[in-house]
């Protein structure tokens, strides 16, 4: 309330001049310590003339007195004063200056400074000379590279195809040899998002040879995907293949492969296995970065069978590039400023 108060009055008083009216901006004592500047700053309105009276109160030299532009160029300056008596300046352009006292003795210095100010027009009459401070944002912008993802897509990538397995029965391994357990090593392509193994089981090995011709794991699933636009499908979709006579088929990690073949207690992932099929499509998206294994076991004791083992991957693909990207980084300074 009181600054409202006081600017108020300043108002009343300089409405009482008129063009050609000189105006007091300050009349003020100050000491300059030893080795030490002294800065006044005020504003003025462009064609204003204003009017320095300087002394010093035992006539000692001052070493220098300078009015400059706020961060620009010189108007007046001098050197080893005394006194300065009515000298007259006018302002270029509106804004801020600097008025700078420097002593460089040994002894400081006793001032006296007056100055007052000619409005160019009326408009500028009031003119406030008073220079105020504020915090403002400085925002400056670094410059970095991105990389973004410019397009994706799912891609099918075969891992195996219709690899063929002759799985002994339990009693003729034991008494004839032959394996009644067999184990397909595969790893997942790069960036797999979901895994496939289609499995179909025969004693008749002709007819699985025939199957062979049958089964497409990689470009039926490169069709579901075309025609749902992504991986709205279900594994359902999937023509199931025709088996004829039963097999065991289980997810094992290389901890537990020899386990497996051995006999022996072994650890499986329930998701992908499958018992006493005769065929099935399986989908997982359990992925894994090591070798996996998809062991077979014929749970006969009495029969052989042949498998027919495909395996296939979705990936996703994606093409890459680079982008600059400004960042802004906010700092906060203070700023001189005239209310004009």
């Amino acid at each position: 309330m009181k600054q409202i108060y006081a600017t108020l009055l300043l108002l009343i008083n300089i409405s009482l001049y008129a063009v050609n009216d000189s105006i007091p901006v300050v009349d003020l004592n100050f000491k300059i310590p030893l080795m030490s500047d002294y800065t006044l700053l005020y504003g003025f309105a462009k064609g204003d003339e204003i009017i320095i009276n300087y002394k010093e109160a035992k006539g000692k030299k001052l070493k220098t007195f300078e009015i400059s532009e706020y961060n620009g160029n010189t108007l007046f300056s001098d050197f080893n004063m005394v006194s300065l008596t009515k000298k007259i300046i006018k302002i270029k352009k509106t804004g801020i200056y600097v008025f700078k006292f420097s002593n460089l003795s040994l002894g400081r210095r006793i001032c006296s400074f007056k100055l007052d100010r000619i409005p160019v027009s009326d408009e500028t009459i009031v003119f406030n000379t008073t220079v105020k401070e504020r915090v403002v944002p400085d925002t400056i912008y670094t410059t970095r590279t991105e990389t973004f993802i410019k397009k994706e897509k799912y891609v099918v990538k075969k891992v195996h195809d219709n690899q063929l397995f002759y799985v002994n029965s339990g009693s003729n391994a034991f008494f004839k040899g032959g394996k009644s357990r067999v184990a397909l090593p595969f790893n997942l392509p790069r960036n797999t998002v979901k895994w496939y193994y289609t499995i179909v089981a025969f004693r008749d090995k002709n007819k699985v040879e025939t199957m062979k011709q049958q089964i497409h794991l990689a470009s039926d699933l490169t069709k579901l995907i075309d025609t749902s636009g992504g991986l709205n499908f279900i594994v359902n979709q999937l023509t199931m293949p025709p088996g004829a006579n039963y097999c065991d088929i289980y997810l094992i990690n290389h901890n537990n492969l020899n386990l497996f073949l051995n006999k022996n207690p072994y650890s499986y992932f329930p998701s992908g296995a499958r018992e006493n099929i005769v065929a099935a499509n399986v989908e997982l998206t359990d992925v894994f970065n090591e070798q996996m294994y998809l062991g077979i076991r014929n749970p006969s004791r009495t029969y052989g069978v042949n498998v027919l083992l495909s395996v296939a991957a979705i990936v996703l693909e994606q093409e890459v590039e680079e982008r600059e990207v400004k960042d802004p980084h906010i700092n906060y300074k203070k700023e001189l400023y005239l209310e004009n």
